[in-house]
């Protein structure tokens, strides 16, 4: 069976520049001129180029159910760096009406089936269970990196990335909310965690219905 996917509202961080994909293409193709505008100053011989690469990302991460992806400045050491913040609503697996009612009423339970399933694929990861406003989530913290080969870059090219991942089933039972935040500077770990915690608390949902904005960052 098959719900409709609810809205997402979330607050993003402070400074937080982003492409937020909503299901009526007009709002989305606005957003995409919002952030297309404010890229543009740093684009260089690029910026004839930007539309197109933007639309391009844009319908990449609606085929993966993101709703918002962009970046914000963390403070490490009175300096600023990068972090990336990604939300997406995806569906969970439910066969029957009973299913769906049981997985409504019991989200602690889903909450832990979740943290099984991740630890499974991420044996190393730091994983916890906490209680957002939204209700039970999984908080899951992975360190890692990312080599990239010499044809690449003229050399070999090792980048870090800890990243931190919240699963929250959402009250209608058929969906969970991922929200992940990354960044490749092992001193802004906590900064970032930080940040991200706040926005997933702000996480609230709609009630489903197929035409509603997939995703609204608020003040």
């Amino acid at each position: 069976m098959t719900e409709s996917a609810p809205g997402l509202l979330l607050t993003p961080p402070p400074g937080f520049v982003g492409l937020p994909l909503h299901a009526d293409e007009r709002d989305t193709a606005a957003g995409i001129d919002s952030l297309t505008a404010k890229l543009v100053p740093h684009a260089s011989e690029h910026a004839a180029d930007l539309p197109r690469y933007v639309t391009w990302f844009a319908h990449l991460l609606a085929e993966k159910n993101i709703r918002l992806y962009g970046q914000f400045a963390v403070e490490v050491r009175d300096k600023a760096v990068l972090a990336d913040l990604a939300a997406a609503v995806v569906p969970l697996d439910v066969d029957s009406d009973d299913q769906l009612v049981a997985l409504r009423n019991h989200r602690d339970v889903v909450v832990a089936q979740l943290r099984q399933r991740y630890l499974a694929h991420h044996p190393h990861a730091h994983t916890t269970v906490t209680r957002l406003a939204l209700g039970p989530a999984m908080v899951a913290v992975t360190a890692g990196e990312y080599r990239l080969p010499p044809d690449l870059t003229g050399h070999e090219a090792v980048l870090p990335r800890i990243a931190a991942e919240f699963q929250i089933p959402t009250p209608d039972g058929a969906h969970v909310v991922l929200l992940t935040a990354s960044t490749a500077h092992d001193a802004a770990c906590q900064s970032m965690l930080t940040a991200a915690t706040r926005v997933a608390n702000s996480v609230r949902v709609t009630r489903s219905q197929p035409d509603a904005a997939a995703a609204t960052p608020s003040a």
